[in-house]
């Protein structure tokens, strides 16, 4: 009987041992279980015996795409399109009213308020409505007479007449013309067989060391006539040209910049007049011809 117990003893021990040590812990019967792993699903490596590589973590994300390669140069459009130049405000031109020029006048106004004229022998009044003669601009303001021929004098505000819409009709068709010629320019610049803007080594075009252009003995410069010649500025006829000026060298664009200007008469929306323009050059090169406004020459 005392053996049978011992022996029990014995077994209760080995078994105790095996549930503490040999067990898995999820199967336990005396000692505290452990957690069940969870089912593990099978990779392709498992049947296949090759090792599956990891899909790439943009493959994961439900809207990833190929990146944008922004490496290379887009390049330019096949048929480029001409572009009108921008062109100010005749409000702009004028700088609102106070500098309109002398070939404005003479020229027939309509009042919008009564004006008293004044000659050495006594005033008149002018009612609004009447019309009278313009005859000069002084800061803003319309010299009149009553008729082209009178003495008596007076003034009124440019703004109390109808001088602005007479000035903006005409600034209206300018501009259509102006942009007309613009694009005739830009045609003739598309079908020349020499580029829009000439090479700083083609024959007779000269600079010195510093890139300043050279100037020809009667004052002109080879590479502005070639530009024209080019057909990239009409409105500049060589021979028409009143003053070519001398070289003088800014800061533009954040770089030094040759500027030539370059004084000849065109066609305004106050009729003919003698105009300035300004050629820049850089690295020997015609960079643009525009006027006092920042208005392309066309």
């Amino acid at each position: 009987m005392k053996s049978l117990f011992v022996t029990l003893l014995i077994l209760g021990g080995l078994f105790a041992a095996y549930d503490y040590f040999g067990a898995a812990p999820w199967q336990r019967l005396i000692f505290a279980k452990g957690p069940r792993p969870a089912e593990r699903t099978p990779r392709s490596s498992d049947v296949t015996g090759q090792a599956t590589t990891p899909a790439p973590m943009a493959s994961k994300l439900p809207h990833a795409s190929p990146p944008a390669d922004h490496g290379q140069p887009q390049p330019p459009p096949a048929n480029p399109t001409f572009v009108p130049p921008v062109l100010p405000t005749v409000e702009a031109v004028t700088k609102n009213w106070t500098q309109i020029p002398p070939q404005a006048f003479p020229r027939p106004v309509v009042l919008h308020r009564d004006t008293e004229v004044k000659m050495k022998v006594g005033s008149a009044l002018l009612r609004a409505g009447a019309t009278a003669h313009a005859l000069a601009a002084e800061s803003g303001r319309l010299s009149i007479a009553p008729t082209a021929s009178s003495p008596a004098r007076g003034w009124i505000a440019v703004t109390d007449t109808d001088f602005p819409n007479q000035i903006r009709q005409s600034y209206e068709t300018w501009k259509t013309a102006r942009i007309a010629q613009a694009r005739q320019a830009w045609t003739a610049a598309q079908q020349a067989a020499t580029p829009a803007s000439p090479s700083a080594n083609a024959p007779g075009i000269a600079f010195e060391p510093d890139g300043k252009p050279i100037a020809n003995p009667d004052g002109s410069y080879n590479l502005l006539l070639a530009v024209i010649s080019s057909g990239r500025v009409t409105d500049i006829h060589p021979q028409k040209v009143t003053h070519w000026g001398l070289p003088r060298s800014e800061i533009l664009d954040g770089k030094p910049t040759w500027i030539i200007d370059v004084t000849y008469p065109t066609q305004t929306l106050f009729g003919p007049m003698e105009v300035t323009s300004h050629a820049h050059i850089r690295d020997r090169q015609l960079q643009r011809w525009v006027f006092a406004s920042g208005e392309p020459v066309p």
